[in-house]
């Protein structure tokens, strides 16, 4: 929907960003890059920075759940006014793709005879927030493609332009949040949805937990490493536990029971949620087609006899918003763990993979996964019925399922 649609507001909404470099740890693993690069919010950049470098500085390092690329939310209409400030030893921007701004002096780059918007210290932006929808941002200091440049090691972000007068909470907490991969989305007159950000990226400049590139088990040759959102979930990590050919296939490999959740963020939703994935790909060079199991959407969202697809092709720097048809659980409102991928099967078996869990029963905060990891809360949207409490003969999934955890079925 665009702003001419919409009476103008002119509200101008302001941000403090730093970009800051530390190690980025893709799994439990230890697998890392330790030269990443990230965008933080100002007033969360000391804490990110802190616990980060804690939990690299483990054996096998092992990630922190605030490393993530960052997601700002603002109204359409608004006009966002960025303060960015350069804590690398390097010149860096901020370039925004789709949204409207001065080209002379909040472009990012350093372009032909514009004047040059790139900082070794601090600068300041400004964006139109004029159409609604994801819009990715990242460096142009350098906008090289390859080891020595910014991008490949998670220099990039998204602004997401909600309806005017809508309001965004954490998931887990139902507090007003800034910024975050995840949040519950409000617009006035119509229905509250699950919102999930979902970064694509890929020519990852991956170490393992002994500092050495990894090497696919199976050859001994390099392996690639592609992620979702700076993590990743290589199937060389997640070893057949037994010789039973039967025991190394998909449903095994990908099973959650046998080798615990995957390193990238597990979307989580109650069956019947309206919910909204922003796919952005923030990579440098390959193509990717994200699949969703179990769901659809239409091509062009507003456009009711609009192409339904489960699968979309996204190449570096695109983005797009999947409006999920039916909710989360889709038309047979299934629950249980529904997985996506890049449907590029090299870039599945590197990485790029991840789940949607959607629950049958009320998650308050106390439940535990059968592995004994405890489960966050999760909020249900204000304006739907409230999920059913657990009980003993009905505990919700995954717990009603005879499974034994790290165990083939």
């Amino acid at each position: 929907m665009r702003l001419c649609q919409y009476p103008c507001q002119n509200r101008i909404r302001c941000f403090t960003l730093e970009a800051i470099q530390i190690p980025i740890v893709y799994n439990r693993y230890g697998d890392h890059d330790p030269n990443g690069l990230l965008y933080v919010l100002e007033q969360e950049s000391q804490r990110i920075q802190k616990e980060a470098l804690q939990r690299f500085q483990q054996t096998p390092p092992q990630p922190y759940e605030e490393v993530q690329p960052l997601v700002l939310r603002v109204n359409l209409g608004d006009i966002v006014k960025v303060r960015f400030r350069n804590r690398v030893n390097r010149r860096l921007s901020i370039h925004i793709q789709g949204l409207s701004y001065e080209v002379t002096g909040s472009d990012g780059a350093s372009a032909g005879f514009n004047p040059d918007s790139t900082t070794d210290s601090e600068t300041e932006y400004t964006w139109y927030a004029d159409t609604e929808g994801v819009f990715l941002f990242h460096d142009m200091a350098d906008p090289r493609s390859g080891e020595e440049a910014t991008n490949i090691h998670g220099l990039f972000g998204a602004v997401i332009v909600e309806p005017p007068g809508a309001k965004w909470f954490h998931p887990e907490t139902g507090e007003e949040i800034e910024s975050g991969l995840m949040a519950d989305v409000y617009p006035p007159g119509k229905p509250a949805f699950r919102e999930y950000t979902v970064f694509f990226h890929d020519e990852l400049e991956i170490l393992d937990k002994d500092g050495k590139p990894p090497l696919d088990h199976r050859t001994g040759l390099p392996s690639s490493t592609t992620a979702i959102s700076y993590r990743s979930e290589p199937m060389r990590n997640r070893m057949p536990l037994v010789h039973d050919p039967a025991d190394s296939g998909e449903d095994i490999s990908m099973s959650s029971w046998v080798y615990g959740d995957p390193a990238p963020p597990v979307l989580r939703a109650y069956v019947g949620d309206p919910a909204k994935i922003r796919l952005v790909h923030g990579g440098i060079k390959e193509t990717h087609v994200f699949h969703l199991h179990n769901h659809q959407w239409r091509l062009e969202a507003e456009n009711p006899v609009s192409t339904i697809i489960d699968s979309i092709t996204i190449s570096p720097q695109e983005c797009y918003t999947l409006d999920i048809l039916y909710g989360a659980g889709s038309r047979n409102r299934v629950i249980g763990d529904v997985i996506f991928h890049c449907h590029l099967y090299p870039h599945f078996h590197e990485g790029m993979w991840t789940l949607w869990r959607i629950y049958d029963r009320l998650e308050d905060g106390n439940g535990k996964l059968p592995d004994g990891t405890p489960v966050p809360a999760l909020c249900p949207l204000k304006d739907r019925e409230k999920p059913a409490e657990k009980e003993k003969l009905h505990p919700g999934y995954p717990n009603f399922i005879c499974g034994e955890s790290g165990k083939p079925f």
